[in-house]
């Protein structure tokens, strides 16, 4: 669909909400991070630059919702465009677009019993309600403990055929576990402590798209491209086997993307690493990193697409992207490793410094452009692919709006969200993190330890 109807519809769908856009533009003059407001002139219609765009949304009586903010990257129409799809999105995956008509309390010891069973969340979830059945009470507390047992599920569908499952609210809903969300749980009978989970719930998975299909589209794709980060942290730091990451020879590049790469790096003040970091499902994906530096963060921007070109245009128009959000003050900031500090080997994968690595690293080239398909080809292709590794990706339709714009949330039980430890979140990987770490080992360890984050220690890391 060409971008000025995208335009029209998400801007229509907004205002059915009775909802007003405010976009503004980040990183305009290319040559420092942290750019100021550029003035509206500055949306050149011709300019292939690439740069970031916020959009913060107004109700009626002018009054600011925090929760449906939206950032958008790319050219100028590009990322205002996805600035208010994004914004659009928050809106009605946060508070203010919860249903609690949708949701169902569930028991743990249903939820273990079937495709979820080996997630790390649902481990610790597992554990709490052990925890829970041995501890005294009191009137104070008897509700949140006894409430270990039971939690907060929507119903997804498989993509394709099979049984449905319930997925807890948590996963992908960061804001249901706060504080101020207190009086939407106890709407739906919730009274889970959720203190030991948070660390496992993010938006990951989260998509809109100006048709069904296309939503689908975004967010298996974005399950993949965190599936694969996650994996090179553990092939990184956890492995006890030669890491060499496989960086894309900057000669290979289409002239539109050395342009954005160069920029990124202007933005960056250094060198942008392009890094190969497609997995065993052989999705492309692609990583633009910077190195961490002194007390300042990694900065990273990924992304994942059947075009491994379409993937590293989004990876490094994101880091273009993280690199301008630095100077909002409501941004989400990386860098916080306390919680991290007594567990070296995780600390590293916080910390997410490839810098040796790099040092011993792989030239490839960029990989070679499929054919051009739909949408729904392309869900098709994905869902093959996942099936074919043994992999079921499950999905809920959280909203269709006006325009057929649509919003979706995937889950694809067994693939990996571990990149939540560059957050300061500690945290194991699943069952599957763990399997790579000891398979990269195995054939460069003779005989020696295959992980050094050993099976019996996630329990402890989990509970800590």
């Amino acid at each position: 669909m060409a971008l000025p109807e995208a335009e029209r519809r998400v801007r229509g769908a907004l205002a059915g909400l009775g909802l007003t856009p405010e976009v503004l533009f980040l990183a305009g003059d290319g040559e420092s991070p942290g750019d100021a407001e550029l003035p509206r002139d500055a949306e050149s219609a011709g300019d292939d630059r690439l740069c970031a765009a916020v959009c913060q949304v107004r109700t009626a009586d002018g009054t600011l919702l925090p929760s449906a903010r939206g950032m958008g990257k790319g050219r100028y129409d590009e990322a205002r465009v996805g600035a208010l799809f994004e914004a659009l999105e928050h809106h009605v995956t946060g508070p203010d677009g919860f249903d609690a008509a949708c949701v169902a309390m569930e028991e743990t010891a249903h939820l273990a019993a079937g495709p979820l069973a080996d997630e790390p969340w649902l481990l610790a979830l597992a554990d709490m309600s052990r925890t829970a059945g041995a501890a005294e009470t009191t009137a104070s507390t008897s509700r949140a403990v006894s409430g270990g047992g039971r939690v907060a599920c929507c119903r997804y569908r498989p993509v394709g055929v099979g049984d449905g499952v319930a997925v807890p609210l948590f996963v992908s809903c960061p804001w249901y576990v706060e504080t101020g969300a207190a009086g939407l749980r106890e709407r739906v009978g919730d009274f889970c402590d959720y203190g030991r989970l948070m660390r496992y719930s993010c938006n990951s998975g989260s998509a809109i798209g100006v048709t069904a299909d296309e939503a689908l589209l975004h967010a298996l794709n974005e399950t993949v491209e965190r599936d694969a980060l996650s994996l090179v942290l553990v092939r990184a730091f956890l492995g006890r086997g030669r890491f060499r990451p496989a960086v894309v020879d900057a000669a290979t590049l289409p002239s539109d993307l050395a342009r954005g790469l160069a920029r990124a790096e202007r933005l960056a003040g250094g060198p942008v690493w392009l890094v190969d970091v497609t997995a065993d499902l052989g999705v492309p994906v692609m990583l633009a990193y910077v190195a961490p530096d002194g007390g300042r963060p990694h900065r990273r921007g990924s992304g994942a697409s059947a075009s491994p070109a379409h993937a590293a245009r989004r990876a490094v128009a994101e880091l273009v992207q993280t690199v301008a959000a630095e100077s909002l003050s409501w941004s989400a900031r990386r860098g916080d490793l306390r919680g991290l500090a007594r567990h070296p080997e995780l600390h590293a994968c916080g910390r997410f410094d490839l810098t040796a690595h790099l040092r011993d690293a792989r030239t490839v080239p960029l990989g070679r452009e499929p054919a051009p398909a739909h949408p729904r080809d392309r869900v098709r292709e994905l869902v093959a692919t996942l099936a074919a590794h043994g992999r079921t990706p499950y999905y809920r339709t959280v909203a269709v709006l006006p325009g057929e714009i649509t919003v979706v949330h995937v889950v694809v039980p067994g693939l990996e969200r571990f990149m939540l430890i560059t957050d300061g979140n500690l945290m194991v990987p699943g069952a599957r993190g763990r399997a790579a770490a000891a398979n990269g080992a195995a054939a460069r360890a003779n005989g020696g330890p295959a992980c050094r984050l050993m099976p019996e220690n996630c329990r402890t890391y989990g509970q800590t």
